[in-house]
């Protein structure tokens, strides 16, 4: 029961939103290194592409679980410095990321919370 799809795929946006989290702090830590490039996360569309291609074909939910997390360099650079962090671009992606991760983990919190009262109340 623990092994299901919705599960998978919490789990796995957890694990990219915890990702991006860690790499916007990196680029916010570089703020001022000279000829520092941007480092960006992106899970959502290969998360997506396993979802569709399982659900498209017999195969188990292990695509899901094993989607692959994409790492990218932006190589725009933003100042004469060579460094491309935009530090506000960066702290707005730091709260839209840490509420993502949030709405998850309560997204998670009422599936078992759910699950507890179905097996309770069968008793």
């Amino acid at each position: 029961m623990l092994d299901d799809a919705y599960l998978g795929i919490m789990n796995k946006t957890l694990d990219g939103l915890w990702t991006r989290q860690e790499v916007i702090s990196d680029n916010l830590a570089n703020f001022e290194t000279p000829n520092y490039k941007r480092k960006t996360v992106s899970f959502e569309e290969s998360l997506q592409n396993a979802i569709l291609s399982t659900e498209e074909t017999d195969h188990t939910y292990e695509d899901i679980y094993n989607s692959p997390i994409l790492f990218g360099e932006d190589n725009e650079t933003v100042r004469l410095d060579g460094n491309s962090v935009d530090l506000e671009q960066e702290q707005l992606s730091m709260i839209k990321t840490t509420y993502q991760y949030m709405y998850t983990q309560r997204l998670m919190s009422d599936y078992f919370s759910r699950l507890s009262t179905a097996i309770n109340e069968g008793k």
